[in-house]
């Protein structure tokens, strides 16, 4: 397959600059620091919560959410501008590929980029979860753990679908930073502002959804949020159970997070391509 064809180039060229090694290394030493820290804060906290799950809870507002989407961004955001610009994307074109199979094998290369060394850089700390004190829970790590290579994936597609769409490498970055910082810092304070802004309770009478309902309107339409509402739900072993009649909200969130996630892995990269086809190389 061409797509298969052009996602084992991206990710052969990210073995070969080091970004895999380097990536595994940085996984191993924070992931390690998290856990150990984590440990250590949770048993002096509260040694009823000293598992697997809390543990990674506690990675969850730093580490995860702020460091996966940023090494995505890196890593992708030259994914097809930087070859367009160095004249080889004419190459590759001159090959049996589609610009289809191109944008569809950068977003699957470069996730395996970052994919591959959150796997190997997570085994070392899952060595510390399970030899020290912790309730260790393989399920629980391991389902997180591809709950992060999702994160990955989305913020991947999302920086391809802007390198598709732009022909210089400055708008790229541009736009990579610009991304971070609107999912990362931007939508998560105005969402943090709403109850200051709108007021408590219900919210003015001429909104339609109450402040709280909004806010979790906000947090489904950013895939950072989205994550975190799904991660949160998994760690805490509720992600669609079986609702109350006081929980039927809570499971339509959770539903739609889920959803969200998907567009965004898929939106992105359409939107790029449809670009990129009438692109003038």
């Amino acid at each position: 397959m061409s797509v298969e064809a052009v996602a084992r180039k991206d990710f052969r060229d990210a073995v070969r600059s080091r970004w895999l090694l380097g990536l595994a290394v940085l996984f191993v030493v924070i992931a390690t620091a998290f856990m150990l820290i984590g440990a250590r804060f949770l048993s002096a906290s509260d040694a009823q919560t000293f598992s697997t799950s809390a543990i990674l809870g506690f990675m969850n507002g730093g580490f995860t959410t702020g460091l996966v989407p940023l090494i995505a961004l890196v890593v992708a955001h030259r994914a097809v501008v930087g070859e367009r610009e160095s004249g080889s994307l004419k190459l590759l074109l001159s090959l049996p590929h589609s610009r289809v199979d191109v944008v569809a094998g950068k977003v699957a290369g470069r996730t395996a980029a970052v994919g591959v060394p959150l796997f190997l850089g997570f085994l070392v700390p899952a060595l510390v979860a399970a030899l020290g004190p912790l309730q260790f829970a393989p399920l629980d790590y391991l389902g997180y753990l591809v709950l992060m290579v999702v994160l990955a994936a989305v913020y991947v597609a999302i920086a391809v679908g802007c390198s598709a769409v732009t022909s210089s490498g400055t708008v790229a970055v541009a736009a990579a930073v610009g991304v971070y910082f609107l999912f990362t810092v931007v939508l998560g304070g105005i969402n943090n502002a709403l109850p200051l802004v709108l007021g408590l309770g219900g919210g003015p009478s001429w909104l339609p959804l109450t402040v709280g309902e909004l806010q979790t309107l906000l947090q489904v339409l950013n895939p950072t949020g989205a994550f975190k509402i799904v991660s949160r739900e998994f760690l805490a072993g509720t992600l669609f159970a079986p609702p109350s009649v006081e929980q039927r909200f809570q499971q339509a969130t959770e539903a739609a997070a889920v959803v969200m996630l998907g567009v965004w892995l898929v939106a992105p990269p359409l939107a790029g391509l449809a670009r990129f086809e009438r692109a003038d190389l």
